[in-house]
């Protein structure tokens, strides 16, 4: 009698622990499921920005990564250092000629650019901060290369200048203006990161 009710414990407990392993086991499923579907209803447009930070990314060479983090510590450095000291260095030479620029030029040169910050509040700051001539290699290769194409196509080196300034995001943007000669009034021809005037110097049509 003893041994059939000990079988009959242990028939009841290996029922009892099936019936939980199946609810745990239906449980996790269940919680599988609903994660997938939270996943799936996850992929909406607020996805897309991250999604498409990491396209542009994939874009650069193991150089370009290396360089943006230099210039982007070179751009804190230099604006920490000049709003203290007023004065601001670069650890990049020129890899190219570059044009000199008189003292009228580079005041038309800020003039232009503050203008052009000012019409664009949505992406500037006031102007006042921390802006220098760019020493992106990437930039000035292409500026005063023998062959100029897209947008700086016809422009002679003289008429051709990179400009680096803050942006909203504590970062700094390219403003690359030309003039049609030195009696002309220098203009915007375009703006935006190293990237995308890359792409509209070399692809433009």
């Amino acid at each position: 009698m003893k041994k059939i009710m000990i079988i009959i414990l242990a028939v009841a407990v290996l029922a009892g622990g099936g019936i939980y392993l199946k609810s745990q086991s239906s449980y996790s499923e269940y919680e599988r499921m609903q994660a997938d579907k939270n996943s799936t209803e996850g992929t909406s447009i607020e996805s897309k920005g991250p999604e498409e930070k990491l396209e542009v990314e994939d874009d650069r060479t193991p150089e370009d990564i290396a360089l943006d983090k230099k210039l982007n510590e070179e751009w804190k450095k230099n604006e920490k250092s000049w709003c203290e000291y007023g004065r601001a260095g670069s650890a990049f030479r020129p890899t190219i000629e570059e044009p000199h620029f008189s003292r009228d030029d580079l005041l038309s040169i800020i003039t232009t650019t503050e203008k052009y910050m000012k019409e664009n509040p949505e992406r500037f700051p006031e102007p006042g901060a921390y802006a220098r001539r760019t020493t992106d290699p990437r930039i000035t290769n292409l500026l005063y290369g023998e062959e100029k194409k897209g947008i700086i196509e016809g422009f002679d080196d003289e008429n051709l200048v990179a400009w680096d300034v803050e942006n909203l995001d504590g970062g700094y943007n390219i403003i690359l203006l030309g003039r049609n000669s030195k009696d002309d009034k220098w203009q915007v021809l375009s703006e935006g990161d190293v990237y995308k005037l890359r792409k509209e110097m070399v692809e433009f049509e």
